[in-house]
């Protein structure tokens, strides 16, 4: 997803000094230059005080797809999931711009840019974990999300707008290690249930991926944060509301299925999820330019490894997931794999220096 988190996702600075989404996911444009913070009187950096809403950033966005997993694992139909999903989380932005008075009349690159954008950042990932709710475990789904920076930079590179440098090969070279070791137990047993979810997961930090590249290169220079994200989340919905009706209408039973359980209390836990997944995506995605803004797109990156443990963390407690020694194995490889994706280096006596902040609407 673009969030205000990825959409959907903490940041990893690209080589052009803009905000990558890790997850949604989200990518942001700088807008402005900016330094270094330097060390407080006590020792500690400055956006070290944020720790907390980083922290909180973090889980939220692991447990977004821990509620996706519940939805999806209820006997709710997929595309309603989504499209209600995509709705209630369009009026919430609309809310927002509302209170700001940040409206503004879309021109024709702004909706290409919202239809893409939200295209592999909304409707493709999230769809996604929806359809591989039933098989695969919600710690799975968010060790497969958390590829997403380690896939930005095999793109990058493919595309030759960041060179090959040691650190970016040892992190896809782990990467890799790391999904082989996760998927090679379906790999060697003949008709595994779960390896058409496993490749299917993999659509997830592919779509986070290019969105992550595709805004960063194109994000409208005459919009924020709020601006974007709402537009995105629109254009999820128009996207998706067409084939919602299609199925609903195409005749009495179906309308009577997909709405009967939306309709009638009392409530199960798929409902709740669906419900509960707007205000978390919403919270994640101010927290995460909010963040952006005071401390920097390389503190906020730190946020990629919370979300990791904190969606195999929801799992567990929500869930009760357990997770074999090989997947723990493949969850550190990926840890190492993420930092070395948001490892910038400097030449010797060069300032290192924080990735310029997008605009956000005060």
């Amino acid at each position: 997803m673009t969030t205000p988190e990825n959409h959907g996702g903490p940041a990893a600075p690209d080589g052009r000094g803009e905000a990558v989404s890790a997850r949604s996911g989200a990518s942001a444009r700088q807008m402005s230059g900016g330094s270094k913070p330097g060390a407080s009187r006590s020792g500690l950096r400055p956006e070290w005080r944020y720790s907390l809403p980083l922290f909180i950033l973090g889980a939220s966005w692991g447990l977004q797809f821990t509620l996706l997993k519940i939805a999806g694992d209820s006997d709710l139909n997929e595309l309603a999931i989504l499209t209600i999903a995509m709705f209630l989380l369009a009026c919430a932005y609309l809310v927002v711009m509302a209170c700001k008075v940040i409206w503004f009349r879309p021109s024709l690159s702004h909706l290409w840019f919202f239809l893409i954008s939200a295209f592999f950042g909304f409707v493709v990932p999230l769809g996604a974990v929806i359809l591989v709710a039933e098989q695969l475990s919600a710690g799975l789904i968010v060790f497969f999300e958390s590829l997403t920076p380690v896939l930005t930079v095999v793109i990058v590179l493919l595309v030759g707008t960041e060179r090959l440098n040691a650190p970016r090969l040892a992190s896809v070279t782990l990467g890799m290690i790391g999904v082989l070791l996760v998927l090679w137990p379906d790999l060697t047993s003949p008709g595994s249930a779960r390896m058409e979810s496993l490749l299917l997961a993999l659509i997830i930090p592919l779509a986070y991926a290019i969105d992550g590249v595709y805004v960063a290169a194109r994000w409208p220079s005459d919009l924020d944060a709020f601006q974007v994200v709402t537009g995105e989340a629109i254009a999820a919905t128009v996207m998706l509301l067409p084939f919602f009706l299609w199925q609903s209408f195409s005749s009495f039973e179906a309308m009577a299925a997909l709405a009967a359980p939306w309709l009638h209390a009392p409530w199960g836990w798929g409902q709740w999820a669906v419900l509960a997944f707007v205000p978390v995506s919403f919270l994640e995605v101010y927290l995460y330019f909010y963040l952006l803004k005071q401390a920097g797109a390389v503190f906020v990156s730190i946020g990629s490894f919370i979300a990791l443990f904190g969606g195999i963390f929801w799992g567990m407690l929500l869930l009760g997931e357990r997770h074999s020694a090989t997947v723990w194995i493949a969850v550190l490889l990926v840890s190492c794999a993420l930092y070395l994706a948001n490892f910038r280096a400097t030449r010797p006596g060069e300032a290192k220096t924080e990735p310029a902040v997008v605009r956000v609407s005060d």
